[in-house]
C-alpha cells in the first residue's frame, strides 16, 4: 500500500464517473467527494469517497468505497448501508450497516444492525428501537496480540413520536463492560439523564451520572 497503490485507488475512485455509462446508471453512481488539504503551502494529505447508489424500492442502498490520509499512509475504507424505506403503512424498521478499513497500522471491521417494533394504534409514533453494533481491529505489526473487539446492545423507547428511554449494555475483549441507562425527557422536563457504570477486571474503574439539557417545545 505504497505510492502507487494509492494514486491507483484514488484514480479508480475519481474515475468511476469519468467513464461512459448508460443514461439508466446516471443514478447509480453519485458525485465523487474529493478534497486535499496543506499546511505552510505544503500538501499534508488527501481524501477520494465514491458512492454508488443501489437502492431498491423498499430498501435505500449505499456502498461508498474510499481513500484518505498522507501519501506515506493512506486509510482505505469501504462502507455499505441498507435502511428499510418507510411507507403509509409502516416505519423504517430495519437497517444493516457493514464497513472495513485498514492502513499500515491497524484492520477493522465493523457491523451494525436495527429493528424497530411499532405497538398500540399508532406503531408509527410509539415503538421500541433495537440496536446492536460490533467492532474489532487486529494491529497489522504485531500479529501476535489478539483482536481487540466490543459489541454494544441498546433498546430505545418511543412515545408519541418522542424518545423517552434507552438501556445500553456492552462488553468487549479489553474488559471496558458496562451499563449505561438513560431516562429522556421525563415529566416533560426538557432534560435527559444518564448512569454510566464502566467495570474492568471485576471492578468498578468509571461511575458516572450526567444530564443534559435537550430542546423541547418552548
Amino acid at each position: 500500500m505504497g505510492f502507487r497503490t494509492t494514486f491507483l485507488m484514488a484514480g479508480l475512485i475519481a474515475g468511476l464517473t469519468a467513464v461512459a455509462l448508460p443514461a439508466a446508471a446516471g443514478d447509480l453512481v453519485q458525485k465523487p467527494a474529493l478534497s486535499v488539504w496543506g499546511s505552510d503551502g505544503h500538501f499534508q494529505g488527501y481524501s477520494a469517497a465514491q458512492t454508488l447508489d443501489l437502492s431498491s424500492d423498499a430498501e435505500k442502498t449505499t456502498f461508498t468505497a474510499k481513500v484518505a490520509g498522507s501519501l506515506a499512509e493512506p486509510t482505505y475504507d469501504f462502507n455499505l448501508a441498507i435502511n428499510q424505506k418507510a411507507n403509509d403503512e409502516n416505519l423504517a424498521n430495519r437497517s444493516l450497516g457493514l464497513g472495513a478499513s485498514w492502513n499500515a497500522r491497524e484492520a477493522a471491521i465493523r457491523s451494525s444492525m436495527a429493528r424497530s417494533f411499532g405497538f398500540g394504534v399508532l406503531p408509527k409514533s410509539n415503538y421500541i428501537r433495537v440496536s446492536m453494533d460490533m467492532n474489532a481491529s487486529q494491529p497489522v505489526y504485531d500479529r501476535t496480540r489478539a483482536p481487540l473487539a466490543r459489541a454494544n446492545v441498546r433498546s430505545e423507547l418511543t412515545l408519541d413520536g418522542r424518545p423517552v428511554a434507552s438501556i445500553a449494555v456492552g462488553g468487549g475483549t479489553m474488559g471496558d463492560e458496562g451499563v449505561d441507562f438513560s431516562l429522556t425527557r421525563p415529566f416533560d422536563l426538557p432534560a435527559e439523564f444518564t448512569v454510566s457504570l464502566r467495570a474492568a477486571d471485576e471492578r468498578v474503574q468509571d461511575g458516572r451520572f450526567m444530564v443534559k439539557l435537550v430542546r423541547s417545545t418552548w
